[in-house]
């Protein structure tokens, strides 16, 4: 909603000329080989784009998919931003690249294609699944362009990702009293045509949680719910409410944030977000939260708490003005001996510290925790800590935005951005945890070959504390080959560009 914003009052401002564009495609200099996690990470995405030295250059917020040789990295894409509104084929704020051979070599395609018309807007929050090396699916955030409703929207590629149909509604609401984001898209493996898409409602239309009879203003509503389509995306169901919560006067501070979905081996559903100031709780009381279908998405058991959890940073942005939450992610496990497991990872403050300049009068140095289930999430693991670098009081550093994901042959990876390596808690490295074991125990690597300084404010088109807020790891979703890929956003180059990792 604020990168939204942001844009909106740039955009006006925007002299765009084709002729102006000059893009540039970075290509991997060396490299990776299968299976390496040391050495260059392979850089995806595109560089900038030389229409303004005020925006174009910001690649972050990844999704991912895998299926036998084809991988499809989707993004946030300032620069494929432009080039639509350039070509006069619509606004697409998300861009992708595409490799066919295992990940060694990625290639840039941009926004999708077969782009939306002036009357559509892919406004951002990629998410992607796949059927088979030919056929991908993502879902985006979606507004039409005369500012009337808004959504999520999908698209469907046969040929590996380089294009993509254009992007068909699966949810809208009207602009007037609802604001979708945070959409996330997962598919039944056992039944390639059922898409499910979670998302949340930022609800204002009073339709359910009514007027405030002091401020005589609606009650805000904040809502997970899912639709669902059991014909390939082509026709979509009406909303199913996961969770829903009213932020009146007893509880002020309440609202459900960043879903995630993923579907087991049996067909059941999960959802998997944040709780924040529940049951007349101060803003401070935040809980990570799952819910199971079993029926296809038509309803939901009802919400269990996976685990509290403590605010990072400010609550709000951690050091560097990043915007940062605890956001929750969900893989399902896939190997022999730990088929039908749930993971799930989120952010925690570790270690609290007096800060008078802080909102909260407290920083909350920023931790991994990682809990399993084995009982389809009727009960869960006591949380352990994913980072495992030593803590003092004279040593303290923030880990955030994690990813987890499971492969076949049973390894557990949660990958995080993690600042250990510098002392002032600034510089960022990209980090991976890894268990072999169902997430007991983990070791720690380094995948980024040089840390990165936050950079936030420097991007017209996006909110000026914006650097990201979650990335995705992914698996062959065939089942053909074990590892994953990591895909995340760095700062090396000076802005920030989607790079490779694969295990």
């Amino acid at each position: 909603m604020r990168n939204l914003a942001a844009a909106a009052q740039q955009e006006k401002q925007l002299k765009v000329d084709s002729s102006t564009l000059d893009f540039y495609l970075n290509e991997p200099e060396s490299p990776l080989a299968p299976g390496s996690v040391t050495g260059d990470n392979l850089t995806i995405s595109s560089a900038n784009l030389k229409l303004s030295r005020y925006t174009g250059f910001t690649q972050s917020e990844t999704a991912a998919a895998w299926c036998g040789s084809s991988m499809v990295i989707g993004f946030n894409d300032t620069a494929a931003e432009i080039s639509t509104v350039a070509a006069g084929s619509g606004v697409s704020a998300i861009g992708f690249s595409v490799s066919s051979n295992l990940g060694s070599k990625f290639t840039y395609v941009g926004a999708p294609t077969t782009a939306p018309n002036f009357s559509q807007i892919l406004a951002g929050d990629p998410a992607l699944v796949c059927v088979d090396s030919n056929t991908f699916y993502y879902s985006a955030i979606w507004m039409d362009g005369v500012a009337t409703t808004n959504g999520v929207a999908v698209g469907k590629s046969v040929n590996g990702g380089i294009n993509f149909s254009a992007p068909v509604a699966a949810i809208t609401k009207l602009n007037s009293g609802h604001i979708i984001s945070r959409d996330w898209l997962a598919i039944d493996s056992t039944n390639p045509d059922h898409l499910y898409i979670a998302y949340v409602d930022f609800d204002f239309s009073a339709a359910i949680c009514g007027v405030d009879p002091t401020s005589h203003q609606p009650i805000a509503r904040y809502a997970v719910e899912m639709v669902n389509s059991v014909d390939a995306g082509t026709n979509w169901s009406s909303p199913t409410v996961v969770e829903q919560v009213c932020a009146d006067s007893a509880n002020p501070n309440a609202m459900v944030m960043a879903p995630q979905a993923a579907v087991d081996a049996e067909g059941a559903v999960y959802v998997v977000w944040e709780a924040i100031g529940e049951n007349g709780g101060p803003g401070t009381a935040r809980q990570i939260k799952i819910a199971r279908s079993i029926d296809g998405g038509g309803s939901f058991s009802m919400p269990a708490q996976i685990a509290a959890v403590t605010p990072i940073g400010n609550g709000a942005d951690l050091q560097g003005f990043i915007r940062g939450f605890e956001s929750p992610s969900l893989a399902i496990g896939k190997g022999k001996k730990d088929k039908g497991f749930i993971y799930v990872a989120w952010s925690s403050a570790g270690d609290n510290v007096a800060d008078k300049l802080s909102s909260t009068g407290f920083y909350g140095f920023s931790d991994i925790e990682f809990a399993s289930s084995s009982d389809a999430g009727a009960t869960w693991s006591t949380p352990v800590r994913v980072n495992n670098n030593v803590e003092s009081a004279t040593a303290q550093s923030d880990q955030f935005e994690p990813a987890v994901g499971a492969d076949k042959g049973g390894e557990v990876v949660v990958c995080f951005y993690d600042r250990r390596r510098d002392s002032s808690n600034f510089l960022i490295d990209r980090y991976c945890g890894i268990s072999t074991n169902r997430g007991v125990s983990w070791t720690n690597r380094r995948i980024s070959s040089s840390n990165f300084p936050p950079l936030v404010g420097q991007d017209a088109l996006v909110a000026p504390d914006y650097m990201g807020e979650y990335d995705a790891v992914a698996t062959d979703k065939l089942g053909q080959r074990a590892g994953l890929i990591a895909p995340y956003a760095s700062n090396t180059t000076g802005h920030p560009v989607v790079t490779f990792q694969k295990f």
